[in-house]
């Protein structure tokens, strides 16, 4: 009687066990892929891997992150991805990607760094010329991702442009082999952040989506480096945001300050970018060695919503002093050169510049020194980077690189803030793809 008792315990634990192995099969193909990383390095400000500019140097009122170094060490841009390949639908080949990591800031929601967060999720049909992709994903205008796999900084060039991920839905034709075209509609949401996709920020609101175009020549006359081939795009994005203030409040001794009503302004949003990639000396053969790249973008932007980093500079509580709304605007460009000595070990430099256009209420009221604290936004941002990277093998890389960022504040001069700063970093970083 015993042994039967024995057995049915282990028969009534075993069996949710076996209900989750199930669970791990599906009726379509599926492939797990991703990579492990980590990150070591040492900054001259109190920052940590993730950083995208410098701090403001600390002068007659202190900051925290000017006054001291930083030592730092993170794997949270480990991720891990699936890729399904489901039946044919309406003659098309139809997919689906699902991709998170664990920097925590993609989560939102009040995560911490180690948090998993929401990468990419997105479904798509592949005709013959033509693809449809809905989801959350890169958008098309101004994506030029041939800085992946080597930036060890994963905030590197993010205030230049290199694309975001949104919710969209987006088409894409080629004409031909060299020419094609891509439209489709994204949400200008925050839809990582504490808002819960609901706004652009804490400042501003759009019930529409945004629309996105671009045309783009590609060939393979000059030869391929990796997936690149020689390309061209122009494109951008297009929409309105409505920006809102509170307009007065009022007082209750039971519930405290509460807004009576707000202030609101329809703002026009564009942005556009050329983005391109050139094989200099392409490669022979499927051997990289002796390789030479060059590529990058230029863009201009309006109320540029989530699609910039750092965000508060552009579409923070942007109005002049009699509530009549400012729109901010950007500028900017990155590139990107890059040469391989062999198959296996290259080396890589960027530039990056933007400048913010703000008002001055936002440049010399609301970011005054007060009570002794600084705030700030930024005026412009400049980043310079050189990376060596080296393929272990076919899963296993290694790259050092050292980091260079000055930021310029938008705020005047005096005797308590030097609206000029800088830092740099030197770092290594080793990647595990699977």
């Amino acid at each position: 009687m015993k042994k039967l008792l024995v057995f049915a315990l282990a028969l009534f634990l075993a069996v949710p066990a076996l209900s989750f192995a199930g669970s791990a099969t599906s009726k379509w193909d599926v492939t797990i892929g991703g990579f492990v990383k980590f990150d070591m390095g040492y900054a001259s400000q109190a920052q940590g891997a993730d950083y995208g500019v410098a701090k403001l140097n600390s002068d007659e009122a202190a900051v925290f992150e000017d006054e001291f170094e930083n030592l730092y060490m993170a794997a949270g841009e480990s991720r891990f991805n699936f890729l399904i390949n489901g039946p044919d639908a309406w003659g098309a080949k139809t997919s689906a990607f699902i991709e998170g990591d664990f920097r925590g800031s993609s989560g939102g929601l009040g995560d911490t760094y180690g948090g998993f967060g929401l990468r990419h999720a997105f479904m798509k049909m592949k005709w013959a010329n033509d693809s449809l992709t809905i989801g959350q994903t890169w958008n098309t205008w101004a994506n030029m991702p041939s800085f992946s796999g080597y930036l060890l900084s994963y905030n590197g060039l993010a205030p230049f442009m290199k694309a975001s991920r949104q919710p969209q839905i987006t088409w894409v034709h080629d004409f031909n082999k060299n020419w094609g075209f891509s439209l489709g509609v994204l949400s200008p949401n925050n839809v990582n952040g504490t808002l819960g996709n609901t706004r652009v920020d804490s400042y501003s609101i759009s019930g529409y989506p945004f629309g996105e175009a671009e045309v783009r020549w590609t060939s393979d006359a000059c030869g391929k480096i990796g997936p690149f081939q020689m390309l061209f795009g122009l494109g951008g994005f297009f929409g309105q945001e409505k920006k809102y203030s509170v307009s007065g409040t009022a007082t209750d001794p039971d519930f405290g300050t509460y807004a009576t009503g707000y202030n609101d302004d329809m703002q026009d949003a564009w942005g556009a970018a050329f983005k391109a990639f050139i094989p200099i000396i392409p490669e022979k053969k499927g051997n990289k060695a002796g390789a030479l790249a060059l590529s990058g973008a230029v863009f201009a932007a309006q109320n540029g919503s989530w699609f910039f980093y750092p965000p508060a500079a552009i579409y923070a509580d942007d109005y002049r002093a009699d509530n009549d709304f400012a729109s901010a605007r950007k500028q900017g460009a990155w590139g990107q050169l890059s040469y391989w000595f062999t198959n296996d070990l290259s080396i890589h430099g960027w530039y990056g510049y933007m400048k913010n256009k703000l008002s001055n209420r936002q440049a010399y009221d609301y970011l005054s020194v007060r009570n002794g604290q600084v705030s700030a936004y930024v005026d412009t941002v400049q980043q310079m980077m050189l990376n060596v990277s080296y393929d272990v093998n076919p899963a296993m890389r290694l790259g050092i690189q050292g980091d260079y960022i000055t930021t310029k504040y938008a705020m005047p001069s005096n005797d308590l803030v030097d609206r000029n700063s800088d830092m740099w970093s030197v770092r290594i970083g080793a990647w595990y793809f699977f």
